[in-house]
């Protein structure tokens, strides 16, 4: 191994310790006291192909980067710094699998998803950036939330083009085992408003 891999391995291994934990997966809609369960979906369109991706033996821990969409989550607006990979934006990351829906356990508040990254190569830092500007509320004595597919619509270049957010409440079912799908409220993920620009009296 020469030294400049050396390095970018060294960084790496490094990188991969410092990422947070992720809001943690639900298996139930039994959420502890101040959080609420999330149900949803993040979709990629035209969905990614795997020669997209080039992965490494000597990475470690590539393999989670590469699985999934890492989605920055907070309780205020904070839209995430795209021009580089800061761990402490993912403080409170959702990871998910494209297409596959996720359920997870979230704090009982409004919520905001600020941004989010998927990496293409980890060694060469090449990473796809997703906008943010999504927020959802908890509707007061929910247990659990369906906030919708997130989709994701992109160009050749990996440019995001557009973003609609979709009602697929199927979606509840196919993750509940035994669990009542009454008991999540519907509660889809809207766009944060743009702030009016304000004008001068003069």
């Amino acid at each position: 191994m020469n030294r400049r891999l050396a390095i970018a391995f060294a960084a790496l291994t490094l990188q991969a310790c410092a990422i947070p934990q992720a809001l943690p997966e639900a298996t139930d809609l039994q959420a502890g006291a101040g959080e609420v369960v999330v149900i949803g979906k993040v979709e990629l369109v035209p969905p990614l192909d795997a020669r997209e991706q080039r992965s490494h033996w000597n990475a470690i821990g590539e393999k989670r980067f590469l699985e999934r969409v890492w989605l920055a989550t907070g309780a205020e607006h904070r839209p995430i710094d795209t021009t580089k990979l800061d761990a402490s934006q993912f403080g409170r990351s959702l990871e998910a699998k494209w297409g596959v829906p996720f359920m997870v356990k979230v704090p009982r508040q409004r919520t905001y998803l600020n941004g989010g990254v998927l990496h293409l190569d980890v060694m060469q830092q090449e990473r796809i950036w997703f906008p943010g500007g999504f927020y959802f509320e908890v509707p007061e004595g929910a247990p659990a939330v369906y906030v919708g597919t997130l989709r994701y619509h992109r160009n050749d270049f990996n440019v995001i083009t557009r973003v609609e957010v979709v009602n697929e409440r199927a979606d509840v079912a196919a993750v509940l085992k035994g669990s009542p799908a009454s008991d999540v409220r519907v509660s889809l993920l809207r766009r944060v408003p743009e702030r009016p620009i304000l004008r001068s009296s003069n």
